[in-house]
């Protein structure tokens, strides 16, 4: 259920860096909540040039948004915005005024996956 979209203008990731964040921001997630790794999914979208702008002037940001389980504690949702942060910098040496980041927050029953509707993030999951 985490979702991950990471929206860059076209041209701005090569393959082997979006390889790279994909497989941190996964390991991200799972460090800091515990969810296994098969439940998180990361998606790029390129924008055309030109079609994104900061403070009303054409620019290249890298806006990442997750949309993750509800009830996350502020402290776990904190440290997923600063280590996604610091590790799209380091793998693309993006400048920190040119990363967004933001967790969204979803409640468990409006996702499911794998045929079972999400449980809280307190709850341990049914088995079936």
């Amino acid at each position: 259920m985490p979702l991950y979209e990471c929206q860059t203008v076209k041209g701005t990731l090569s393959e082997r860096q979006r390889q790279s964040l994909a497989e941190s921001i996964t390991s991200i997630h799972t460090q800091e909540t515990g969810a296994p790794a098969s439940y998180v999914h990361v998606l790029f979208k390129e924008l055309e040039a030109g079609s994104a702008f900061t403070a009303g002037q054409v620019a290249t940001p890298a806006i990442i948004r997750g949309q993750i389980r509800a009830g996350r504690s502020q402290a776990t949702r904190h440290a997923i915005l600063r280590a996604i942060t610091d590790v799209y910098m380091a793998v693309t040496g993006a400048d920190a005024n040119a990363v967004v980041v933001a967790v969204v927050d979803i409640p468990a029953s409006w996702a499911m996956e794998g045929g079972h509707i999400f449980p809280e993030p307190e709850q341990p999951p049914e088995v079936a």
